[in-house]
């Protein structure tokens, strides 16, 4: 239990242990269209990024929701602004591949300290990240505020 421990000892595992209790994180696979990507999104309102992985779960990449929405807005930008526009455009979409417009992630394996990733994400302006095991399948997703829920518990 994290609340036993000192915080130096905490690892990655002890907190999203309480995390995916909660939710997964969005993910979609490697062949998947924009458009599934765009939906993964709407419908897990606590995400703002999803997960590309392979048929075996192993991690590819990540799509932010500012990703997509820039996508949206460079294909709308050359159209009057409507909803007839949007709709046009997310039908458009299902034939664009995730491949396209997914980026690296920055993962993090789940028996790393928390410290050690608190330091990544404040020096690298992260908000969240990938948890994957030792075969780089996607376990979790830690963010921020998962961080700063175990953390105060330590704060005197």
């Amino acid at each position: 239990m994290v609340d036993d421990k000192p915080i130096s000892d905490i690892r990655v595992a002890d907190v999203i242990a309480e995390v995916q209790k909660k939710s997964k994180p969005a993910t979609v696979s490697i062949d998947a269209s924009l458009r599934d990507a765009v939906i993964s999104i709407i419908e897990d309102s606590e995400t703002r990024k999803v997960y590309v992985v392979d048929n075996d779960g192993k991690l590819k990449g990540t799509i932010t929701l500012e990703t997509l929405l820039r996508y949206a807005g460079y294909t709308l930008g050359v159209r009057k602004p409507g909803m007839t526009s949007l709709l046009r455009w997310f039908a458009e979409i299902k034939n664009d591949k995730v491949t396209e417009v997914m980026n690296k992630p920055v993962r993090v394996l789940q028996d790393e300290m928390i410290v050690n990733v608190t330091r990544l994400m404040v020096e690298n302006h992260l908000n969240d990240l990938p948890i994957v095991d030792d075969d780089n399948k996607l376990v979790g997703e830690l963010n921020g505020l998962d961080i700063l829920k175990s953390s105060v518990k330590h704060w005197s």
